[in-house]
């Protein structure tokens, strides 16, 4: 039943909402205009110039030291030996490390929330990104051993230009001259110590760097200049995962398919999970595998430097990382992680947060007289003047006002009240009436 005084509440108004975004597109949001990808790409030319700015004045700083007979760090003069020390390796891996924050910039230079280009959700999600890193080792560990095992038992891994096993070594083992197995005894450098503790500090680092800038912020920006949801979805993963293998430099055909292979299934995690924490720690992991033999085998100089592997052992590591990404894949989902950007709740008039115990849940157009100022009114309703209390003085009630908590007989007739004169279906001395011929 409706009340006299006031007229059907008309539904809230239709709030528009924009499309879900996925990762890919998170940086197309309701602000999105076409040239605010240019604002990205700016920041990250300016970076670039900054920090090879940055090298000009140390190499400046180089030859004036030199000239006055202070001797330091020449880059010019670094050999391969250098990268592989542990300094080395530390320059290097910080190095790549500042991908992170270069796509922190640019994401907040194009939409002003940088934390988009973690997750949908605009934040490292530490549980998904650690725990993917366990479940990654833990597969890639007995898998990259079998492989090997694998390929050196069958002789498929040969060394082109020696024609001997490149996985395993073999030699006399005792008076017995068994067979020693390729991976025992270890040779590590005398350094190895200093190595691992880079290793272990700033390889996770360096390989976040690369995946916030390839499937972080050039990813989705990209994205951000595409409409239609599946070629926003290919274009970039197809694009930077070329880039990121072109980026490694010189390499044979079966080693660039290895990392493209890596670059798209990479791109698939950040899809398929909202984010890059996946993707990072299937990175972290293969990385922190690779770099633990070499120092193991003091390869690390080989490792870091190669050019080629053989067709069977490119194809045993796509075929490794395939498997690993699937699990991970499974893992991942089953925590159910968020894939879109979540939208900010609804606002409008009449549909702001209750005030008092309720506070920040969405209030319909009834909301009582602390939902807003007076005269605000929601959708349907009627101005009504706020309620002053003691504004209303002793016999000056109106009908239905409130007075000495009573409600004083009387009809509604023109907005006047005639005591004494309530018909049926009206307020009297407490009870209601019936008219005659109407159903109660």
């Amino acid at each position: 039943m409706t009340d006299a005084m006031t007229p059907d509440a008309a539904p809230p108004p239709a709030v528009p909402t924009h499309p879900p975004r996925e990762y890919p597109q998170a940086l197309r949001g309701p602000r999105h205009r076409w040239w605010r990808p240019l604002l990205g790409l700016a920041a990250v030319v300016a970076c670039t110039l900054l920090l090879f700015g940055a090298m000009l004045m140390y190499a400046l700083a180089v030859v004036i030291a030199g000239a006055v007979g202070v001797q330091l760090p020449d880059p010019s003069s670094m050999t391969d030996a250098w990268f592989v020390s542990p300094a080395g390796l530390l320059v290097t891996n910080l190095g790549l490390t500042l991908g992170i924050p270069l796509a922190l910039v640019a994401t907040w230079a194009q939409v002003q929330r940088a934390g988009l280009v973690s997750s949908v959700l605009g934040r490292v999600r530490w549980r998904l990104l650690l725990g993917g890193i366990g479940v990654a080792l833990l597969l890639l560990v007995p898998l990259t051993l079998a492989g090997d095992l694998l390929l050196t038992q069958t002789g498929l891994a040969v060394d082109a230009g020696t024609g001997s096993a490149t996985g395993a070594e073999s030699g006399a083992g005792g008076s017995s001259g068994e067979e020693e197995s390729g991976w025992w005894p270890l040779t590590p450098s005398s350094s190895w110590l200093a190595l691992a503790a880079v290793m272990v500090l700033t390889t996770p680092l360096q390989a976040a760097g690369e995946e916030y800038f390839f499937r972080g912020w050039l990813s989705q920006w990209i994205g951000s200049l595409l409409r239609w949801r599946w070629l926003a979805i290919a274009v970039p993963a197809i694009v930077t995962a070329f880039l990121f293998a072109l980026a490694h430099g010189s390499q044979s055909p079966w080693l660039f398919a290895d990392r493209l292979v890596f670059g798209l299934i990479a791109s698939l995690l950040v899809w398929r999970t909202g984010g890059l924490e996946i993707a990072v720690a299937l990175h972290a992991a293969n990385n922190l595998l690779a770099f633990s033999l070499a120092i193991a085998y003091d390869g690390l100089e080989e490792s870091l430097l190669i050019t080629e592997v053989l067709p069977v052992e490119g194809a045993a590591s796509i075929i490794v990382t395939i498997i690993t990404a699937v699990v991970l894949l499974w893992w991942a989902r089953r925590r159910r992680p968020a894939l879109v950007v979540p939208e900010p709740p609804a606002t409008g008039p009449g549909w702001g947060p209750v005030a008092g115990p309720a506070a920040g849940h969405m209030a319909g157009p009834m909301a009582g007289p602390a939902a807003g100022p007076a005269g605000v009114v929601g959708p349907g309703m009627a101005a009504m003047p706020a309620y002053q209390p003691g504004s209303v003085s002793p016999g000056s009630a109106q009908p239905g006002s409130v007075e000495s908590g009573t409600v004083e007989s009387g009809t509604v007739e023109s907005g006047t009240a005639q005591p004494g004169t309530a018909q049926p279906g009206t307020v009297e001395s407490g009870t209601v009436e019936p008219a005659k011929g109407e159903t109660t």
